[in-house]
């Protein structure tokens, strides 16, 4: 069975080995569950059973007006073959299984989550499917101390405060190597003339707090780095969604 890689008691010298330049987690003493998630999540996220009913491509597919789907393929395409992924933040539904058939079997997949009951869940589902699927049990908004060809956050940015929102989008970018990029799929500011416009406000207001936010600002204004990365951005379904990818803009002179 696959452990959870921030419980795995390595010497440093026996990471590397076995490890063989794949990027090592250092093992974290204590890991906090944040108190927002805790006040507004917690009934979600620490209850099995009621996170595998939500486990459910129907489910999501109503819940994101048909939009699942083609969001899942729009992440997954982002994936080159036989590379290193970090996602940050485990999903329901088949996002993750996607990431990982592109990853394929010599790529490596992290999966990196704060909840412990999210990461026993998709560990029991993925582990003896995807044996490039790792799992990381540590708070996104800590410094990952790794680099990876692409980083993943997907529909995680709109669960948080601003704050922490700042800190995961700017982990995300300093996560990246040189040629990497950045992924970024979440809610958006629907267009003035979307019928739902009003209705999912109000719903975000009374379940959702902090996905407004999403609303109010682009995902480049939580990095004080914003001009070091080229953003391309592609709205979905009126301007309700959107798929932002940040790579690293070209240096015009050499350190030197």
């Amino acid at each position: 069975m696959i452990k959870l890689i921030s419980e795995l008691e390595y010497e440093q010298e026996e990471q590397e080995e076995a490890n063989d330049g794949e990027p090592v987690f250092a093992p974290q003493k204590k890991v906090v569950v944040p108190l927002y998630q805790r006040f507004f999540y917690s009934k979600l996220y620490n209850n099995l059973k009621l996170s595998r009913l939500f486990d459910n491509n129907w489910l999501l597919n109503l819940f994101t007006l048909g939009m699942h789907n083609k969001l899942v393929e729009a992440c997954a395409e982002e994936v080159e073959t036989h590379t290193t992924v970090l996602q940050l933040g485990a999903t329901f539904g088949n996002q993750l299984a996607e990431v990982a058939e592109k990853v394929g079997y010599y790529g490596r997949l992290y999966v990196m989550d704060v909840n412990r009951t999210q990461l026993n869940r998709i560990e029991e589902k993925y582990e003896t499917l995807y044996p490039q699927m790792n799992f990381v049990r540590q708070n996104a908004e800590e410094p990952t101390g790794n680099k990876f060809d692409t980083v993943i956050c997907y529909m995680l940015l709109h669960e948080l405060p601003i704050a922490s929102k700042i800190k995961v989008v700017e982990n995300a970018l300093n996560s990246l190597n040189e040629n990497g990029k950045a992924v970024f799929i979440d809610y958006s500011q629907p267009t003035y003339w979307h019928p739902l416009r009003y209705i999912v406000r109000m719903f975000n207001r009374l379940y959702q707090p902090f996905a407004e936010k999403m609303w109010d600002r682009t995902i480049d204004t939580f990095t004080s780095h914003s001009l070091d990365y080229i953003w391309h951005r592609r709205c979905y379904f009126g301007g309700m969604y959107q798929k932002v990818v940040a790579t690293k803009r070209p240096k015009m002179f050499d350190d030197d």
